[in-house]
């Protein structure tokens, strides 16, 4: 297993994640927390994350939990994912809490549920389900 400080470095380190504004700030216990701030760059009218963005933090989240239990020498990369929304992500920024469903050899799966944060009030607005690709880094 990589150590946690190390794959929060390697995640945020990510040009897609870094020009977003998304964060991974947490991993404990094959659990992950993303964030990101609302940016009206990527906002739908009125003021809304979209389902896009939804998608994005709920992706990382889902992947990152499945690389915290990859074997040592092993990364993971998004095959795909789903996202369904579950309310209105309109707020200050989005909370994304990933998880292993299933850790393979070559395929695992997590899962994600989002949460939009807003004047201190966290409600429900996304789930992503998401399947990754486990691959040995080359050194």
């Amino acid at each position: 297993m990589t150590a946690s400080r190390d794959i929060i470095a390697i995640i945020n380190a990510l040009p897609f994640v870094k020009n977003h504004g998304v964060e991974l700030v947490a991993i404990e216990d094959g659990v992950t927390q993303v964030r990101m701030p609302f940016d009206a760059t990527y906002s739908t009218p009125p003021g809304l994350f979209p389902t896009a963005m939804v998608g994005l933090v709920g992706d990382v989240a889902a992947i990152a939990a499945c690389y915290a239990v990859a074997p040592a020498g092993h990364a993971c990369a998004t095959l795909d994912y789903t996202v369904k929304n579950t309310g209105l992500a309109q707020g200050e920024e989005l909370l994304a809490e990933g998880r292993v469903l299933m850790a393979g050899k070559t395929v695992s799966v997590g899962a994600a549920d989002v949460y939009v944060i807003d004047k201190g009030e966290r409600r429900p607005c996304g789930t992503v389900l998401a399947t990754a690709r486990v691959y040995k880094v080359k050194d």
